[in-house]
């Protein structure tokens, strides 16, 4: 199966970089950590396998600019789609930030399919000139064999980062309590909520969208909450996003509030060709 994907202009797919990663290097981690958790429902795609949503960068608060580490930031596509890894089925997100001077950042993460549910198993950093890749993997070790090699991160077994729960709540629907889950932010994983918050007609994608609003909670006090809003009709593409961009700045950077907003997505393409 082809990982990379080129042909829209904007690689949608695991780099070579990444696949080799993924595939040269297979470690089962097998370390179990004792905390009950239950995982996020398993996302839907459409027919295709393949979700992707294009998106421009906002700053949270409209009175103050974007830092400069993002103005260097000419748009962004989201992809969730599955892979293929020693045989093995997985959900992969990917997010590519094409920047001004021609580089481009990206963030690739795997989940594991469970029963019907999801869990993530790390995701890489990667900073490309051109075409030439530097990164840094993260592996989550929570108790499951992990095609993934790099620096070993125990977490529990429901840890997620903001960015994976742009595709990873898809599968959160309205009729469902709080769920609490894990965190991944600045090295460590902090506990939260996903809390169901409602449903609004959102102003996005040059018309209006029935969307579901979805709030993640962080329970320490010391993490902003994030809130996801989700086409209420399958496969529920993300619309928009507020909350921390840890997920597209540098490993070493810092995380400031954005606003990110759908500009085209391919189930918009899809509804148009349908008519």
């Amino acid at each position: 199966m082809a990982l990379l994907r080129e042909s829209t202009g904007i690689a949608g797919g695991l780099s070579r970089w990444v696949l080799a990663s993924l595939a040269g290097s297979l470690i089962l981690v097998c370390h179990t950590v004792p905390i009950a958790a239950e995982l996020l429902p398993l996302s839907p795609l459409p027919p295709e396998r393949s979700l992707w949503v294009n998106l421009e960068i906002l700053p949270a608060d409209r009175t103050q600019p974007l830092p400069e580490t993002l103005r260097q930031i000419e748009s962004g596509r989201l992809q969730a789609e599955e892979a293929t890894v020693n045989g093995r089925n997985y959900r992969k997100t990917s997010l590519v930030l094409p920047l001004a001077n021609g580089d481009r950042r990206e963030v690739v993460l795997l989940l594991a399919e469970e029963n019907g549910r999801m869990r993530m198993l790390g995701f890489h950093r990667i900073h490309r000139h051109l075409e030439s890749p530097r990164g840094t993997t993260t592996v989550f070790q929570s108790g499951a064999a992990n095609p993934l090699s790099g620096e070993p991160a125990q977490v529990p077994a429901d840890t997620y980062t903001y960015l994976a729960l742009c595709t990873a709540l898809s599968g959160f629907d309205g009729d469902r309590p709080p769920l609490p889950v894990h965190l991944w932010f600045h090295d460590s994983a902090v506990a939260a909520n996903i809390v169901f918050d409602g449903k609004e007609e959102l102003a996005v994608l040059g018309t209006h969208v029935a969307a579901l609003r979805v709030r993640v909670e962080p329970t320490d006090g010391k993490l902003g909450e994030a809130i996801y809003w989700l086409a209420q009709a399958p496969p529920h593409a993300l619309l928009q996003y507020r909350g921390p961009g840890d997920f597209l700045t540098g490993k070493a950077d810092g995380a400031p509030d954005v606003l990110l907003r759908a500009t085209a997505s391919s189930e918009q393409v899809r509804t148009i060709f349908r008519e």
